[in-house]
């Protein structure tokens, strides 16, 4: 893939950015909102500063206390969480926000621009112009959609700026919803999140990538193409499911998580699945009442702001103060 030549301004560039990341690894849990002018971080400067970088979190990672399971988080952050009250943006800022709220399971929206670069957006659609207020005509190539702030004021990613917000943040799992199901795109989008992970030079950051696959079949070329721990069964494809089919086929591969749509969330879909031992999820709630009424169950949520402590606030009945 052709890379713009790195301009003049680089070295300040990427000054900023290896001051800015040392920062991010030494205070995790903090994000501090400074008024800059936006900058635009080319993939040639992000592949020369960013190992260093990384192994200097890395290293401040290795003394930190080892992060939990993420099936024990009943809460994802859906498209990466709110920002200012929108949802949707699976923008670097509604991470941070979110982050700070307390979520560290973050499910991210990936799609790969006309040059091939993964980035975090639902679709390409005019329904996602409308919802990150963006005019962008088709399929984006990676400089446009890198370079158009999301709702004006937000940050875009691509892959390289997912992996290094998992390594700034080493207790934080992303889900990967890469929507595509036909061979090529499915092997196409992996290979991304493999060049990615390679470029970090950090193989542990598989320990917190989960994967979530639509169908049988995808299993086995997201198996080929990468090293992948992580699995999620997510049935918004399939039209009617076969539960007993599903659940054994998760039991056999070791996939703990089978997500479903809220609306078809049902007792006996639940018995099922739980019989081969999984786990059931369902998307996208945000009304805490519901996720009390279905926590019989369901396991876990995808929501676009409730958070973990939150729900379990609710479910404790210990929700007289608000708690994130």
């Amino acid at each position: 893939m052709k890379r713009n030549n790195i301009k003049q301004a680089a070295s300040l560039v990427a000054g900023a950015a290896l001051m800015c990341s040392l920062t991010m690894a030494a205070v995790p849990a903090c994000a501090v909102w400074i008024e800059v002018p936006p900058v635009t971080i080319t993939r040639a400067i992000r592949s020369s500063v960013f190992p260093l970088v990384n192994a200097i979190r890395r290293a401040a990672a290795d003394n930190s206390p080892s992060a939990r399971s993420w099936t024990d988080i009943p809460v994802i952050a859906h498209a990466m969480g709110t920002v200012d009250g929108r949802i949707g943006t699976n923008c670097k800022d509604a991470f941070l926000e979110s982050y700070a709220r307390g979520q560290r399971v973050f499910e991210v929206d990936l799609q790969l621009t006309s040059d091939g670069v993964m980035v975090a957006r639902h679709d390409w659609d005019t329904n996602s112009n409308f919802n990150m207020e963006q005019s962008l005509e088709g399929v984006a190539d990676w400089k446009t959609f890198m370079s158009t702030p999301v709702c004006y004021y937000y940050s875009p990613l691509d892959i390289d700026g997912i992996i290094d917000l998992m390594l700034a943040y080493p207790d934080v799992y992303i889900v990967t919803d890469g929507k595509d199901t036909d061979e090529a795109s499915v092997r196409a989008q992996v290979r991304e999140i493999v060049r990615a992970v390679n470029q970090a030079g950090d193989p542990s950051l598989w320990d917190r990538i989960i994967i979530q696959i639509y169908h049988e079949e995808m299993y086995d070329w997201v198996k080929a193409e990468a090293p992948v721990k992580n699995w999620i069964f997510t049935l918004y494809q399939i039209g009617n499911p076969d539960y007993d089919e599903i659940g054994r086929f998760c039991q056999e591969r070791d996939i703990p998580v089978v997500t479903i749509d809220a609306a078809r969330l049902a007792a006996e879909n639940s018995r099922i699945l739980h019989s081969y031992g999984r786990l059931v999820y369902t998307h996208t709630v945000n009304r805490l009442s519901s996720m009390a009424a279905s926590s019989l169950w369901a396991d876990g949520f995808y929501s676009d702001y409730v958070t973990p402590a939150q729900l379990k606030g609710v479910l404790n009945n210990n929700y007289g103060q608000y708690s994130r």
